[in-house]
C-alpha cells in the first residue's frame, strides 16, 4: 500500500469512512490512480465522494456525505439538523441539506435547499460535520412548520438543552426574517412570548400547560415555584402558580412518576402545601391537556373566583 493510500485511511477513519476527491489528491494520489482505485475499491456515494472499503454506512457517514457532496459552505439542516440537535420533529431517517448550489445526483431520502442565505455564521461543525447552529435550525424548521405551539415546544426544547439564548435567537432571526419568508410571522409571535428574564419549560408536557392556558385567555403562570410558609420555610416547588391567587397546578403524579416512593412524596408535599400553605393544587392531567385543558382551564376560574383574587383573563 502506498504511503499515500495509508494517509487517506487514517483520514477517512477520522470522517466516518467517507472522503472526496479532493482528501485523495491531498494525500498525494493522482488522478490515474483515484480512478483506478475508484474502479477496484471505492464505493462511489456522490461524484467526487467515496466511501472506503468495509466502512459502515452511518447516518452520519451519509450526512458527512452529502456535506462533501456540497462544496464549500454546504452543512446539513433543518430536519437533520433538528434530529442531530434532538429537537421536537428532528430525523434521523433522511439527509437533509443546505448548499449553495448542486450539481450532484439526487439519491433516495435526500432532500437538498440552494440557498445564498447560508453563510459561516449559519454554520457549526459537529462531530466533523458542517451542521447549521441551533439558531438557523430553529429557523429553518419554522419554514418548514409554520405554527406558534409548534415552534414553542422548539425553542423551548432548545432553551433546555443550552443550545440558544434569547439574544442569539433575536440576532439570527433579525438577520434572516424578510417579508414573505415562510415561517417568519409564526417564529416572531413565539420570540415575542419569550420573557428573557424566564426559564425554560421542563418538559413538552409544561410547554402543553402554556398552550392550554393561553388558549383559554389565561395569564401565564410562574413555572417551577417555590411555596414557602409565612415563616419562610419550603413547603415544596410545584410545576406552576399563580402565587397571589395561591393556586398550584401539579402534573397527574400517576402520568409523571411510576416510583412508589416518589408518589408518596408528592402525597405529602401537596398536603403539606394544602394544609400548612392554605393552596389550593390543582392536578393537570396529560389527556386533558392532550385535548385543550378544558378541564383544568374551569378548575382553576372556579378557583379564582372562590378566591376573590383578581388576575387579568384575556378575553373574558
Amino acid at each position: 500500500m502506498l504511503e499515500a493510500d495509508k494517509e487517506l485511511a487514517a483520514l477517512a477513519a477520522e470522517q466516518h469512512g467517507v472522503f472526496s476527491k479532493q482528501d485523495a489528491r491531498g494525500c498525494g494520489l493522482t488522478l490515474q490512480e483515484i480512478d483506478e482505485r475508484v474502479r477496484r475499491r471505492w464505493m462511489l456515494i456522490y461524484d467526487g465522494v467515496y466511501r472506503m472499503p468495509g466502512a459502515p454506512a452511518t447516518w452520519r457517514s451519509e450526512l458527512l456525505a452529502a456535506a462533501l457532496a456540497g462544496g464549500r459552505g454546504a452543512g446539513i439542516s433543518h430536519l437533520s439538523a433538528g434530529g442531530f440537535y434532538e429537537m421536537p420533529g428532528g430525523r434521523r431517517d433522511l439527509v437533509e441539506l443546505s448548499c449553495l448550489r448542486w450539481r450532484r445526483s439526487r439519491k433516495p431520502g435526500l432532500v437538498v435547499h440552494e440557498s445564498r442565505r447560508l453563510d459561516e455564521r449559519d454554520l457549526t461543525m459537529i462531530d466533523g460535520i458542517p451542521v447549521t447552529t441551533p439558531e438557523r435550525t430553529v429557523l429553518d424548521l419554522a419554514s418548514r412548520f409554520p405554527h406558534e405551539n409548534y415552534l414553542e415546544y422548539v425553542v423551548q426544547a432548545a432553551r433546555r438543552k443550552r443550545l440558544i439564548t434569547y439574544e442569539s435567537m433575536r440576532a439570527t432571526f433579525d438577520r434572516h426574517a424578510r417579508r414573505g419568508l415562510k415561517g417568519v410571522r409564526a417564529l416572531r409571535i413565539t420570540l415575542d412570548r419569550w420573557d428573557p428574564t424566564s426559564r425554560p419549560t421542563d418538559s413538552e408536557m409544561e410547554t402543553m400547560l402554556l398552550h392550554s392556558l393561553r388558549q383559554h385567555g389565561l395569564p401565564e403562570p410562574t413555572l417551577q415555584y417555590e411555596v414557602r410558609d409565612g415563616a419562610g420555610h419550603l413547603l415544596g416547588r410545584v410545576d406552576a402558580a399563580y402565587p397571589s391567587a395561591r393556586i398550584a397546578i401539579e402534573y397527574d403524579s400517576q402520568q409523571e412518576h411510576s416510583d412508589e416512593f416518589q408518589l408518596a412524596r408528592d402525597a405529602r408535599r401537596n398536603r403539606a402545601l394544602q394544609v400548612r400553605g392554605d393552596w389550593k393544587v390543582l392536578s393537570a392531567r396529560h389527556a386533558d391537556l392532550r385535548c385543550g385543558g378544558g378541564e383544568l382551564c374551569d378548575d382553576i376560574l372556579i378557583a379564582l373566583r372562590r378566591t376573590g383574587v383578581t388576575l387579568t383573563v384575556h378575553g373574558a
